[in-house]
């Protein structure tokens, strides 16, 4: 099977290596399609992810100084136990089925959270069974969907609010939608992508700004009688539209954080806004959820949720290229140096 392997940072190569045997309670799918995150991903690609010099400590929850043997070393290979974020939105057609597995057939379409490669093999509970009438291409959104999902649940956005979606990229698109689908009287989404900010005006925006060309603070007092956005989501990963994110909030509420963050973060300004406002700052993170919610919102209930909106968001224009499984490489060089051309990239597999 073709698997993709890290040699050092943004040293990526497509390998092959044997197929993988099928054990008891798995399932093996052939790979139709799969989606190249921008934020995740290109954390381990640029090799700044945690996991090459700490481990997370699942008791503790607490990320702590690691062992050698306890940390990714180059070559990373896709395929090797162990290995995460080397691609996470991945569509394939059932090939094989274990003993014990029940409710999945040969045959079926499924999504998964699985890596960028030919085939894999993963416990037929992890695998995610999509409508037969469904595009598989839409398979591709679901993790970030089940993402965004709870991300906006832990925002806990009124009826009648006004929403200020900061970063545009594939996250942020969902986040608009379902912002607007929530209740939001009002959506406003920032980004300096010109392809991103015209996206989300067509999908869900109301207005969307250039953060380059204006002070969005200021904008978003001018339409809110200055009392600044009832809920502010910051989607982009970046350090300076959080300090905005912070600006822009009205007082005495919280900002929304989805992005994962890549090391320190420079230029957020905790002496202003921020302290003289009283906002609050909430990390959303999909494998947890607001205690509020977990009782009856548990995993298979958000991927049921999350399914069923593949099926209703405009989708289809955020998928900007396309590429084949040998060109990967060349497209992660582009969402890294140049962004601006993508939203959302889709491997397609022979």
């Amino acid at each position: 099977m073709k698997i993709l392997v890290y040699d050092g940072p943004r040293q990526l190569r497509v390998d092959e290596a044997p197929s993988l045997p099928v054990g008891d309670g798995q399932i093996k799918f052939r790979t139709i399609c799969s989606g190249i995150s921008h934020g995740t991903e290109m954390s381990v690609y640029r090799g700044v992810a945690p996991f090459f010099s700490r481990k997370q400590d699942p008791d503790m929850r607490l990320f702590v100084p690691a062992k050698s043997n306890e940390v990714w070393t180059y070559p990373v290979r896709s395929c090797d136990p162990g290995v995460w974020y080397m691609g996470y939105a991945a569509v394939g057609e059932v090939i094989e089925v274990g003993s014990n597995v029940k409710d999945i057939e040969v045959g079926d379409i499924v999504a998964a959270s699985a890596p960028h490669q030919s085939e894999s093999v993963i416990d037929a509970s992890a695998a995610v069974k999509l409508p037969k009438d469904m595009d598989p291409n839409r398979g591709i959104f679901l993790t970030n969907l089940i993402t965004t999902l709870n991300g906006v649940m832990d925002t806990h956005i009124v009826l009648g609010e006004v929403v200020v979606v900061s970063g545009l990229g594939v996250l942020g698109q969902l986040v608009c939608q379902l912002a607007r689908m929530n209740g939001a009287r009002k959506v406003y989404g920032v980004d300096m992508i010109e392809l991103r900010r015209q996206t989300a005006l067509k999908n869900a925006c109301d207005e969307v700004f250039d953060p380059a060309a204006c002070d969005v603070a200021v904008e978003i007092r001018k339409r809110t009688n200055n009392r600044g956005a009832d809920k502010v989501i910051e989607v982009s990963g970046n350090s300076h539209a959080l300090n905005e994110a912070i600006r822009i909030a009205a007082p005495e509420t919280t900002v929304t954080v989805i992005s994962w963050y890549q090391g320190e973060l420079k230029g957020v300004n905790l002496s202003e806004e921020f302290h003289h406002n009283r906002i609050g700052i909430k990390q959303s993170q999909s494998n947890h959820m607001d205690p509020q919610f977990s009782g009856l919102w548990d995993y298979a209930r958000r991927v049921d949720t999350a399914v069923d909106l593949l099926g209703k968001l405009e989708l289809n224009d955020l998928i900007t290229q396309k590429v084949q499984y040998k060109d990967v490489p060349e497209i992660y060089q582009v969402i890294d140096k140049d962004p601006s051309k993508v939203i959302q990239a889709e491997i397609v597999y022979d």
